[in-house]
């Protein structure tokens, strides 16, 4: 074999060993951290007639809503590296707690995959906790059985609406860290509603301003009074009656 040849047949194998190793090395270099994985859970209320729901996320994207036949259904999307969520529910006499978080030691990055869609029962009485580090959040719970509402946001946008039907008298409180809060409540039910914010604005739409708090004139017999605190470090406040 002349020179020239051997140089071509060298140049053709090595081009070969390249293509072959390159998908190799792409898989190695992104490896299960890529992985976006989906779990679907069903957790069933088994007789308790009100319940705590606590939710941990450290980042992602958090929707919760009604419509749910059992206690909870829910649909998560999350990269491997974060972990699946942990779903845990027990029940004491007649009170139900369910927990779900994101694993402790989840991995960094990714968070853009992090989303989870909570359905929830609209007939059970609940007290709902949220903690958020970092995210998005819509929780349109207007149409549940809501005892009270206690949510923390470190850092992103949180929306909250409660017009629907309100059943009873409903604590609310919505503190965040940097970022947008925006709250809707029925105009329906009697409102008193305290908000403080750091740096940011305070916009208030269908309430009137009553010293350091807003209310409300509702339409017809109220069925429910809405107590609301929502504060802020760094952002805006939305207050929207309707």
């Amino acid at each position: 074999m002349n020179r020239a040849k051997f140089e071509r047949t060298a140049l053709l194998a090595g081009t070969a060993a390249l293509a072959l190793l390159t998908p190799a090395c792409y898989v190695t270099t992104n490896g299960s951290s890529s992985i976006v994985e989906h779990d679907a859970r069903t957790v069933d209320l088994k007789g308790a007639k009100s319940v705590r729901l606590e939710i941990e996320m450290g980042a992602g994207e958090l929707v919760m809503h009604g419509g749910a036949a059992t206690l909870m259904d829910a649909d998560f999307r999350y990269r491997h590296s974060n972990g699946k969520p942990e779903v845990q529910y027990d029940i004491s006499g007649t009170q139900g707690t369910l927990t779900v978080r994101q694993p402790p030691h989840h991995g960094i990055g990714g968070n853009d995959k992090n989303q989870w869609d909570l359905r929830l029962n609209e007939d059970v009485p609940m007290d709902v906790t949220v903690k958020m580090g970092a995210g998005q959040g819509r929780l349109d719970l207007g149409n549940t059985a809501l005892h009270s509402l206690d949510v923390d946001v470190g850092a992103g946008e949180m929306k909250v609406d409660l017009t629907g039907h309100p059943r009873g008298d409903i604590d609310v409180r919505v503190r965040g860290g940097v970022g947008e809060a925006t709250v809707r409540l029925p105009r329906r039910a009697r409102l008193d509603v305290e908000a403080h914010g750091g740096i940011g604005e305070i916009s208030a739409r269908g309430l009137t301003k009553r010293g350091d708090r807003w209310v409300n004139e509702p339409t017809g017999e109220s069925p429910a009074t809405l107590h609301v605190n929502v504060s802020g470090g760094i952002g805006q406040i939305n207050l929207i009656c309707e």
